[in-house]
């Protein structure tokens, strides 16, 4: 039972220590919310910069397209060859043609010229022969006009192995032609970011057969320009 000097302390107590349980409890509650309010914060932030870099993709892919589409029409513009550029082409090359030392074809969206290997190399060999310069020379000087377009110069042999100090094979020895025509070229003035040396072995012979006139026509250097 509480006395009364009880009841007179406890009415003498401040009003503040009677409600610290409460003030702790709410205090509590309080710092819940404040947690929970930050973390809310925080995925908010997080899903908006989410957002954002999916839109900056959105944008890099969409400018991607464009710069992509613009290059595609720009090759295809230079694709088409300029007024007169083929039958100016054909037009200088046949004198060469007419004697025998270079045949041309159409291929695509260009123009191949083959060269005969015994024109250009001894056999087993990549190293230019003097007769052939003037052959070279008068191909450099008009492909040198050609305003712009790749010009592949891909090396052939015939299927007879080949296997020396020099050359392990005929992808070496056909890379080496392609190469040595390649720089011949680039000294005439062909520009050098044009130009590409391919070796192609064996694998595109121009005609069947392994007789000596058959390999004779395999083994030749090739010089596809495109438009």
């Amino acid at each position: 039972m509480q006395t009364s000097s009880d009841k007179d302390a406890t009415r003498d107590l401040p009003l503040g220590f009677l409600d610290h349980d409460d003030d702790e409890s709410g205090e509590q509650s309080g710092r819940w919310l404040l947690s929970y309010a930050d973390l809310v914060t925080t995925m908010m932030v997080l899903f908006l910069a989410l957002y954002a870099m999916q839109l900056a993709k959105s944008r890099e892919l969409e400018l991607r397209n464009e710069s992509r589409a613009v290059q595609t029409s720009s090759t295809q513009a230079s694709a088409t060859p300029p007024q007169g550029t083929e039958r100016a082409l054909l037009s200088s090359l046949d004198p060469l043609r007419a004697h025998g030392e270079i045949t041309i074809a159409r291929v695509g969206r260009g123009m191949e010229i083959s060269i005969n290997a015994k024109i250009l190399f001894n056999a087993g060999d990549a190293t230019l022969l003097p007769d052939s310069f003037g052959v070279l020379s008068r191909i450099a000087g008009v492909l040198a006009q050609v305003p712009n377009g790749n010009i592949l110069v891909e090396g052939h042999t015939d299927s007879t192995p080949i296997a020396n100090a020099r050359y392990a094979s005929n992808w070496e020895l056909s890379s080496a032609r392609a190469g040595a025509v390649v720089r011949y070229l680039i000294e005439r003035g062909v520009e050098a970011h044009r130009l590409a040396a391919i070796g192609r072995a064996d694998n595109f012979p121009l005609v069947a057969g392994t007789d000596p006139a058959s390999r004779g026509r395999n083994r030749r250097v090739t010089i596809v320009v495109q438009y």
